[in-house]
């Protein structure tokens, strides 16, 4: 499955259980793709990826200082694991 496909079944997924999520278009080369806005004021950042992609060096340096900072990048190869995760993050909500 391509990266954008993977990207856009998540998204509806999410919707469908109420939470917005955007694309994120700084201008900035690195940001993840995606910004969830899960309930209570909480947010998770996500990164999709197709099966054989791999970060790029400055996507990796972003990802680096986002965690510094207090806001970790979840990394999702798959519907599945984005069905999981997204069940994790909201168990700590």
């Amino acid at each position: 499955m391509i990266e954008s496909a993977i990207e856009s079944a998540c998204v509806h997924h999410a919707a469908k259980h109420g939470i917005l999520s955007y694309k994120l278009r700084s201008g900035v080369t690195g940001v993840p793709d995606r910004l969830f806005l899960l309930p209570w004021g909480r947010v998770w950042l996500v990164e999709f990826k197709a099966k054989g992609g791999a970060l790029s060096a400055r996507q990796k340096w972003v990802h680096a200082e986002l965690d510094r900072a207090g806001h970790p990048v979840s990394l999702i190869w798959s519907t599945e694991e984005f069905k999981e995760g997204l069940t994790h993050v909201l168990s700590l909500v």
